[in-house]
């Protein structure tokens, strides 16, 4: 009787801590797609986009808090673009249950406004905060809402803990036929002068 009482006390533990990580990593059972370019196309276009001398940049972000605006303000100014809020129409309530879900469900929120010359840009930057160990979801509608091929797409993050790469899957998930760059995790404005540097783009 007790090594039953035990097992069935273990079984529990162990479901409560299955439970606990699906539940913090929402798209782990999801089918992720990676149909983005490949390292030999990205740098194939990134070499012609270095050449032009009237190149256009954008640099586009989701920000729930502030801190990712911060950086993206300071990236625009630093490489010369235009700055663009990805914004969804309805405002999260509960922000956690919210993102959680929208992730899980593989959902693509309504967003507030549209870019309405993205043809004109070569490199768009997409930044974003990691939610859930993934991209929040008006990023994949973003990504999905738009003709991007034969442009630069260069993800950001910021993040107190998470690398960008735990992100990448739910990101890549959304860049069929794109030119995916040199992303990275920004945890601080004085990191962005030697990641543009590292990006070797001819910023003016």
């Amino acid at each position: 009787m007790y090594g039953i009482l035990v097992f069935v006390v273990l079984l529990i533990g162990v479901l409560i801590f299955l439970g606990y990580n699906v539940y913090r990593r929402p798209a782990m059972f999801r089918n992720l797609s990676d149909q983005s370019l490949s390292e030999e196309q990205v740098e194939e276009l990134r070499n012609e986009i270095h050449s032009k001398q009237d190149k256009k940049v954008l640099v586009t972000y989701f920000s729930y808090s502030g801190t990712t605006r911060t950086i993206a303000e300071a990236l625009s100014e630093r490489a010369g673009a235009d700055l663009f809020e990805i914004a969804p129409q309805a405002e999260y309530s509960n922000v956690y249950l919210q993102s959680n879900s929208e992730i899980r469900k593989n959902e693509r929120p309504e967003l507030n406004d549209m870019v309405s010359d993205i043809d004109s840009y070569d490199i768009v930057f997409v930044g974003f905060p990691v939610w859930w160990h993934a991209t929040p979801a008006p990023i994949n509608t973003f990504l999905e809402s738009y003709a991007l091929d034969g442009k630069l797409i260069i993800p950001f993050c910021t993040s107190g803990g998470s690398d960008i790469e735990e992100a990448m899957p739910t990101f890549l998930n959304s860049c069929e036929g794109l030119a995916i760059y040199g992303e990275r995790r920004i945890s601080s404005a004085n990191q962005i002068d030697t990641w543009l540097s590292e990006l070797n783009l001819n910023f003016e």
